[in-house]
Formats: C-alpha cells, sequence, structure tokens
C-alpha cells in the first residue's frame, strides 16, 4: 500500500552504521577492515614516501571508522587488527615483502612533542570517541536522544548505578564503564574541571571546581 520494500535486521544507516548488529564481535566491523585495506593498499605504500604515507594513515583512521568507532565498543581483537595494518604500510613494502618495523607502534603514536608522529591509537580513540557521550550529557546538551537516555536510566550522575543493571543495553553498559579502564579509575571525572556558574548543576561538596580534588578528598 505504501509502494516500499520490506527491510530486515541488521541495516546500515547513514554513513554505513549498522543497526541492530553486534558489535563485540569481529564480523561487525568487517566492512571498516575491508575499507582501511583498500584505501592502505600494497601498490600505494610502494609509490608513497614515508611522509604520504604518514598522512594516509592519519587520513583514512580518522575518515574510514569514525563512525562506528563513535558509537560502539570496538573489540580488543579489532583495534589490533588496525595497528597491524597501518604498521605495515607505514613501514612500507618492496618485492622481497614487508620492511622492519624499526620502532614500536606504541611510540609511533606518542603526541609529536613526545618525540613520536601523532597517530591516533585506535582503542584510546574509541575511548575518546565514547567519551564524549557522557560530557555531552554532562553539559547539558538538549535533543530527544537526551530525553530518552535519561527517561530510561536517569541523568549521567547515575552512570555508575546503571552500569551493573542487567536491564541496560550494551551501549549504555559500554559508555558507563569505558571512562574507567587501564586500572585508570574513572579517568574521565578526574581530568573534567566544572566552571562555576550559577551552581544548578554543580556539586559544591563533590565535584572538582577549584583545585585537582573535590573539597571532600581535600
Amino acid at each position: 500500500m505504501l509502494d516500499c520494500g520490506s527491510m530486515y535486521f541488521p541495516f546500515k544507516y547513514l554513513n554505513g552504521v549498522s543497526i541492530r548488529g553486534n558489535p563485540r564481535k569481529v564480523d561487525f566491523w568487517r566492512p571498516i577492515i575491508h575499507k582501511i585495506k583498500a584505501n592502505l593498499s600494497m601498490w600505494k605504500g610502494k609509490l608513497l614516501s614515508m611522509a604520504g604515507r604518514l598522512c594516509l594513515i592519519k587520513l583514512v583512521i580518522i575518515a574510514s571508522p569514525l563512525f562506528y568507532l563513535s558509537f560502539f565498543k570496538a573489540p580488543k581483537q579489532l583495534c589490533k587488527t588496525i595497528r597491524t595494518i597501518q604498521s605495515n604500510f607505514f613501514w612500507g613494502w618492496n618485492s622481497e615483502g614487508k620492511k622492519i618495523h624499526w620502532v614500536a607502534w606504541n611510540r609511533v603514536c606518542r603526541p609529536v612533542e613526545k618525540g613520536g608522529l601523532g597517530y591516533k591509537d585506535v582503542q584510546k580513540f574509541n575511548f575518546a570517541l565514547l567519551a564524549k557521550w557522557k560530557c555531552r550529557l554532562r553539559t547539558g546538551e538538549e535533543g530527544a536522544w537526551r530525553d530518552v537516555i535519561e527517561s530510561k536510566y536517569g541523568n549521567w550522575r547515575k552512570m555508575k548505578d546503571s552500569m551493573v543493571e542487567r536491564k541496560s543495553c550494551h551501549w549504555w553498559k559500554n559508555l558507563c564503564s569505558i571512562c574507567e579502564v587501564n586500572n585508570d579509575s574513572n579517568w574521565f571525572d578526574r581530568r573534567i574541571r566544572w566552571k562555576h556558574g550559577n551552581g544548578r548543576t554543580i556539586k559544591f561538596w563533590e565535584d572538582c571546581w577549584v583545585g585537582d580534588k573535590p573539597l571532600k578528598e581535600s
């Protein structure tokens, strides 16, 4: 009656983000792997200089998986695969095979001022993009997405309590836990500083708004 076809889950939305897939499985990320491999192919590595490969890797890692990394927590195996593709492409290829990787990849990913080349580590980049959702919840940004989340889980101050609820969706669980990884408990909150305004959202005693610690810890 509407003269349109039926769709089935999972399907692609907007810039290729898969809806109702399982982001915890590597198969969910196969399209991203194929895109990165296509953009960082061997023949490009042969023709480009090291500076050219540097620019291309930075461009590809920002453009290709950006929407996926903004919404889903990437599996460790996927991050390892992407790092391998980047590293092999960066150090170049010849007729006899790949060249020696002279420097560890974690050192290459350091900021330029710390002796690295400024590459984005895939896993840390993923955590930063997901943590941005928590930041948007804290800053009071308005929107239908915020109304839906707060009606279901409460405001951002209840994120730790929501993390243990079994009813919560995987996206919300990942968002709640993403800021407390790598044995660096609550790194997000410890790096946030409140700007004291009218006092409606800030907690004078519990929030960090003066100095490096909340007043209750000082």
